[in-house]
């Protein structure tokens, strides 16, 4: 395994490549990530769901992406993903005809998408409902669409692209492997000033509000900005959580949320060397049936973040990975 270099746009030349070391301390980015036991089929992509998951727990990380195992989708995780279907129609209505949805259509494809992928969801996993009801759920997407119309479009701006696949390499041609981000949606507006503002903006349909303080810290925010980044956008660009927060203890009715955020230019190389240390230690976790985790430079686990499940995530490293 060498030292690969990661790519900064905003140096010109041969200058325009940071080494791994100037990043983080010699991080030693992998040229291939693990095979997956189930197919032997190496791991070719790092997303959102993967990164974020293996900072929480490198445990559920391998049972996930090495070993294959899938749990049902949860009756939260269902009623996101169609609240979001929905709203990235009416956008890419926008974009594609020049035309706007009202909300009373927006609801009917809400509906049809709901009918649709529960069937879809019951043929593969199925939706397990212990967290949510159904029909509570169906209700509460309605509520969230009518709360995003009042409360939440008026403020993004104008659609750029919905539901974009982003994909850069840390070392481009020299890893076989990329990260990969789906951004809900990009938007334009014209603050007071009359500067211009373009944001990233993802909807959630939550049980609690992101605050500022965790939005600054959140990690699929960094990822997203710093892709951006690698493909040309202002490092200054913006990202925003649009919220649709459920009922609950202390609120009586579906409201709504806006929390934005930005990553200077350190901040976003700070990303990209965490994700080279993610993988370098993915990497190490499935070379070393010791379970002995590569850190080079930075101080381990702790300076990513990741955590111990419950004590036995690093344990379970000890015996084969497959």
């Amino acid at each position: 395994m060498s030292t690969r270099q990661i790519a900064d746009p905003a140096m010109a030349g041969s200058a325009a490549l940071l080494t791994a070391a100037q990043l983080a301390a010699r991080i030693q980015i992998p040229r291939r990530l693990p095979p997956r036991c189930y197919d032997g089929q190496p791991i070719r992509h790092l997303s959102n769901s993967s990164y974020t998951l293996f900072l929480t727990c490198p445990e559920a990380w391998r049972l996930r992406y090495l070993q294959g195992r899938r749990e049902p989708t949860s009756g939260a995780m269902f009623l996101g993903s169609r609240v979001d279907d929905a709203l990235s129609l009416y956008y890419q209505r926008i974009l594609e005809h020049n035309e706007r949805f009202d909300l009373a259509q927006v609801k009917d494809a809400y509906r049809d998408r709901w009918g649709t992928e529960l069937q879809a969801e019951g043929e593969q996993r199925g939706i397990d409902w212990q967290d949510l009801e159904q029909s509570t759920a169906f209700e509460l997407g309605l509520h969230a669409l009518e709360v995003a119309f009042e409360q939440l479009v008026p403020k993004l701006g104008e659609p750029v692209a919905v539901q974009r696949r982003l994909e850069f390499s840390l070392a481009p041609g020299n890893v076989e492997w990329t990260v990969v981000c789906y951004l809900d949606l990009e938007t334009r507006l014209r603050a007071p000033a009359g500067e211009r503002i373009d944001r990233v903006v993802d909807y959630k349909v939550r049980g609690s509000v992101i605050g500022q303080a965790k939005a600054d810290r959140d990690p699929q925010t960094s990822l997203y900005l710093a892709g951006r980044w690698l493909e040309g956008a202002p490092a200054a660009d913006g990202f925003a959580f649009a919220q649709l927060v459920k009922p609950g203890r202390q609120r009586r009715q579906m409201s709504a949320a806006l929390t934005t955020t930005r990553r200077t230019r350190g901040q976003l190389r700070s990303t990209l060397a965490r994700i080279a240390l993610a993988a370098a230690q993915i990497d190490a976790y499935f070379q070393h049936s010791l379970g002995v985790p590569f850190v080079s430079g930075l101080a381990g686990s702790a300076a990513l973040g990741v955590t111990v499940c419950g004590g036995r995530a690093l344990r379970s490293w000890l015996v084969l990975v497959c």
